[in-house]
């Protein structure tokens, strides 16, 4: 089975409406490196303040593009286009720079391959009354748009999973409109992610399966120059990398892995024993206490963001 195949998520996708909400919080707070090099004011100058066409690949049920929604959706109170109206303490001061610069406006097209994680989208959508968000089932590596149509393409967590991701960088460069960006946010190697180090290790002992023999690859994007190359190859210009490496600070009593577990492997865990479940939970544990500090788990995620402009 092979990894962009919707039949390969299409028996994960009721694992990741499940974590959907639990999730957003800590979604939101890493969605913001993707929206800071989309540079979405700078990309609002350039269109004369224009509503911006955003689009979003392999969206699951939400991520990035509820993030990207919110960002171009305009503040209370305020038109689309920005310039606040005075508030209840008086006008605005004339000096101060955000109360003068127009906010970014504009949509967002979020898809996913998986129909069934489209659905799960627009009813998450739907229940927190975004409104500047229309979803659509699509491939990647085949975009059912035309040449041109977007100022943004954002993938969060995707496209390392495609048949032929090369083919997909592709794709997105050629929706884009002249100037627009594209976003990608990759893993880091696996040995700068112990929770998924920990993860193949527990999962392939216990249970005979791992990332290989899933057919997954989070990683192939892990070499930041390699992946700078691949979207020099597929035409992007002025290419960027930034590395974060947040740790989150969760309790230990916690198993905070189940949800990227679930997500990549629940179909294998729903036809594990209570006895294995057990033992996984304990085998993760002990794997990762050395990450254990006043009572918290600390561990360490690792990403890039990868953006590169169409000339």
């Amino acid at each position: 089975m092979t990894n962009n195949s919707p039949n390969t998520w299409q028996h994960l996708s009721s694992d990741w409406i499940n974590w959907a909400d639990r999730l957003a919080p800590a979604a939101e707070k890493i969605n913001r490196h993707m929206i800071e090099a989309a540079d979405l004011e700078t990309l609002a100058r350039l269109r004369g303040d224009a509503p911006l066409d955003v689009l979003d690949l392999a969206s699951g049920v939400g991520e990035p593009a509820f993030s990207f929604a919110r960002a171009l959706a305009a503040p209370t109170g305020e038109t689309a286009t920005g310039g606040g109206a005075a508030n209840d303490a008086g006008p605005a001061n004339s000096n101060d720079v955000s109360a003068n610069t127009p906010h970014p406006s504009g949509h967002v097209t979020a898809s996913d391959i998986v129909p069934e994680m489209c659905d799960g989208l627009a009813a998450r959508a739907e229940e927190e009354g975004i409104a500047n968000i229309s979803v659509i089932p699509a491939d990647m590596e085949n975009l059912p748009f035309s040449d041109h149509s977007f100022d943004v393409v954002s993938c969060r967590f995707g496209v390392m999973f495609c048949n032929d991701p090369d083919r997909a960088l592709r794709e997105s460069h050629r929706v884009l409109r002249p100037g627009g960006r594209a976003v990608y946010m990759v893993w880091a190697p696996m040995v700068d992610n112990p929770l998924f180090a920990a993860m193949d290790a527990v999962l392939g002992n216990i249970l005979g399966i791992g990332f290989d023999q899933a057919g997954l690859d989070p990683f192939s994007f892990g070499n930041i120059d390699q992946s700078m190359d691949r979207m020099e190859t597929a035409g992007f210009t002025g290419i960027t990398a930034t590395t974060h490496s947040p740790a989150g600070r969760i309790p230990e009593k916690v198993a905070f892995w189940k949800p990227q577990m679930d997500m990549l492997f629940g179909n294998v865990l729903r036809d594990a024993s209570d006895m294995d479940r057990g033992a996984i939970d304990a085998a993760m544990f002990e794997t990762l206490s050395p990450y254990i500090e006043d009572g918290h788990f600390q561990v360490p995620i690792c990403f890039h963001v990868l953006s590169g402009k169409r000339a």
